[in-house]
């Protein structure tokens, strides 16, 4: 018996090294168990029925104090034995320091030691098992003890048992941070072509842009706007570029205009960069010719 209560030890010893995530053990939990149970009669006790065995039921209360850590009490009754001329029932309270070695998400096999009260006797106990999350607040618990010493026999209790505990103050799993994600950047692409008059930063049709201005005048939140302006490849590249910066300033000189707040507004200007069509189509050309603009509120793109 020294043995077991050795291997229960280094058990119980090694456990808070190795322990994993059990699905967040903690807090208090109550349970219920049926079992079988067999009295180890020595020789020199010996009656007419050797090792005698009985059924076995009782309650559970606990704590766990981390995902390795608990402590354990128990209200068990063992049956009737007859030692002697009449049966005697076996009632026993007991105490346990347990602890837990997690071999997967859901599944620990644990060690417990302490003492069981039988009558007026303090007997040494200890046991192993294993624990198996069946959901979040139920828990099977199969197992296997030893209670050393029953008074009026001095011989040892053996007991295989099946339980359910229910976990009262269970940690939950702490909610996921999930980012806000980034705006997907789709900017408001106006034609130059309609926009503005030929070769020139002259608005000739703001329809588009007031509506683009009334929304962003409106708003009551942090915004930010940002123009681009484009050219094609006809003519000089530095003249498509002064046309392209001449464009997006016309652009920004509207918005204020309109009422949105000139420190909101930035401006760039690519001349011939970053085409979108082909140049060498007319088609193509017109495409290119265009202002982008990007409105930003709150983080929310709108175009």
């Amino acid at each position: 018996m020294s043995r077991f209560y050795l291997c229960i030890f280094l058990l119980l010893t090694t456990n808070a090294s190795f322990a994993e995530s059990f699905n967040d053990d903690g807090g208090w939990y109550l349970g219920g168990k049926l079992g079988a149970t067999v009295l180890d009669i020595e020789a020199a006790n010996q009656t007419s029925d050797p090792d005698p065995s009985t059924a076995s039921m009782g309650v559970v209360a606990g704590y766990n104090f981390n995902d390795f850590l608990s402590v354990e009490s128990d209200l068990s009754s063992f049956g009737k034995f007859k030692q002697g001329a009449e049966p005697e029932k076996l009632v026993a309270f007991s105490t346990y320091l347990l602890g837990r070695y997690h071999v997967s998400d859901r599944a620990a096999l644990y060690a417990k030691v302490g003492n069981s009260i039988i009558g007026n006797d303090l007997n040494l106990s200890g046991g192993i098992g294993l624990k198996y999350q069946i959901s979040q607040q139920l828990e099977l618990d199969t197992g296997y003890r030893l209670i050393g010493d029953v008074p009026n026999t001095e011989d040892d209790l053996y007991e295989f048992s099946v339980g359910i505990n229910y976990k009262f103050g269970k940690n939950k799993p702490a909610p996921k941070v999930v980012p806000p994600a980034e705006p997907v950047i789709v900017p408001t692409t106006l034609n130059s072509n309609t926009l503005f008059k030929f070769n020139s930063a002259e608005i000739s049709d703001s329809s588009a842009l007031a509506k683009l201005a009334k929304k962003m005048s409106a708003s009551h939140v942090e915004i930010n706007v940002e123009i681009v302006a484009y050219t094609d490849t006809s003519g000089p590249e530095a003249y498509n570029l002064k046309l392209s910066k001449k464009r997006a300033e016309a652009v920004r000189d509207y918005f204020i205009k309109q009422g949105v707040n000139k420190q909101v507004i930035n401006t760039a200007w690519k001349g011939e960069a970053n085409p979108i069509a082909s140049n060498k189509t007319r088609a193509g050309r017109i495409k290119n010719r265009r202002v982008d603009i990007i409105y930003i509120e709150n983080n929310v793109v709108y175009h």
